[in-house]
């Protein structure tokens, strides 16, 4: 027997056997548990409140995610409840625990319907709670289904945070590997073939055998003019290379430019290739 169908049985015998606290027997558990940190009591209280842990992970049961998680997000809740409680307030322990339990049951399973998780946003919470309701309340109203303008303007939020949340809701997890059974993904390769890469590297030598070769049909000061201006991570300035020749910084300009035009005629062939 399977650990799920024998674990819930025995939490719902455990529940219906557990007698409801009286007020008294209330607070004397949240004051031995808040004062003392007595596991006794807060195990008393928690049984004695377990009902409302089962009904309320059962309202909130999803497929995809094990009904024994939400009973433990549950227990949870009433644990942080019973410690956090204000026993100075004329309320049943179970009125503020409530909302405890359905909140973090909630919480747990918009956080785990899906493997990758919904938007966290403040706007996004809100519509996770209210985008279906409003959807509904407009289509009444309007006799169609609303634009997502209109029930961005109904809730006071963003068209994007609409399409944002609209998108975590419908579209659904596909696997990204293959699978027996449902749908899959493949996605394209990032990296290259080893052919591809062998190409690669081939041509870049080739174009770097060209370089080299116009560079070497240039005369030594044209070459030199070149590496100080395009070949440094910092280029000279056309003075400082004037003060290394002993000419004037106009007549290095008008040196560059010629040798960028031998240079480019040297290189045509290899670009016509390429």
């Amino acid at each position: 027997m399977s650990t799920r169908a024998s674990t819930a049985p025995s939490l719902r015998d455990l529940a219906a056997r557990a007698p409801t606290l009286s007020e008294e027997e209330e607070r004397d558990c949240l004051r031995r548990i808040q004062e003392e940190d007595d596991p006794r009591a807060m195990e008393t209280l928690c049984v004695s409140h377990l009902r409302m842990v089962l009904s309320t992970a059962k309202h909130y049961a999803v497929r995809g995610i094990p009904h024994e998680d939400l009973i433990a997000e549950g227990n949870l809740a009433l644990i942080e409840a019973a410690r956090r409680f204000d026993r100075t307030k004329q309320v049943r322990f179970s009125t503020y625990a409530a909302w405890w339990i359905r909140g973090l049951i909630r919480r747990y399973t918009l956080a785990n319907r899906r493997v990758v998780g919904t938007p966290s946003t403040r706007n996004a919470r809100k519509l996770l709670a209210h985008l279906r309701t409003a959807e509904r309340e407009l289509t009444a109203r309007l006799g169609e289904p609303p634009t997502r303008e209109q029930v961005a303007a109904h809730l006071g939020v963003a068209v994007s945070d609409i399409e944002l949340v609209d998108g975590s809701l419908t579209q659904r997890d596909v696997s990204l590997g293959p699978q027996r059974d449902g749908p899959t993904v493949e996605l394209p390769g990032t990296l290259r073939s080893p052919e591809e890469q062998a190409a690669m590297r081939e041509e870049r030598s080739l174009t770097a055998r060209h370089i080299a070769d116009a560079l070497a049909a240039l005369e030594d000061r044209e070459r030199l003019i070149l590496e100080r201006r395009l070949m440094k991570p910092e280029s000279d300035t056309l003075a400082d290379i004037g003060k290394v020749l002993g000419l004037s910084g106009e007549r290095v300009r008008q040196i560059e430019q010629a040798s960028k035009r031998k240079l480019r005629h040297a290189l045509l062939p290899l670009e016509s290739v390429a």
